[in-house]
């Protein structure tokens, strides 16, 4: 079974939707110190160590833990498998969103060669 990594879990959340996906483990809980990002990066690390890329990403609290999970993520595995919370029509759930390692490094080419083109118009 898989498992359902909470970015930050807060209590005052209530996740049980997610239990479709897989097991809850926090990564981090709580205030956190996100002002202290090497101790961040090592807690993510530690906490993702035994994640897999069949696992789920959810996304909660604060967005500069968010984005080092995501790192270490994808640091780790090939892609993200992310859980996104969606409230519509009155109903509350899960969406998964995955996102490949290799997808962003292809935005990003696609980008710098737009920008080389547009620098190249500029100096013409």
């Amino acid at each position: 079974m898989s498992v359902v990594y909470i970015t930050n879990l807060h209590p005052d959340h209530d996740y049980q939707a997610a239990t479709e996906f897989g097991a809850l483990v926090p990564v981090t809980s709580g205030n956190y110190p996100v002002f202290q990002t090497q101790r961040m990066l090592e807690e993510i690390a530690e906490a993702l160590r035994i994640s897999s890329a069949d696992d789920f990403l959810l996304m909660s609290g604060s967005s500069v833990v968010a984005s080092l999970c995501i790192a270490v993520w994808l640091a780790m595995h090939e892609q993200v498998n992310l859980l996104v919370f969606e409230r519509k029509h009155g109903r509350q759930r899960y969406v998964v969103r995955t996102v490949a390692r290799s997808e962003i490094l292809i935005n990003v080419e696609l980008a710098r060669e737009r920008q080389e083109v547009a620098d190249g118009k500029a100096d013409a």
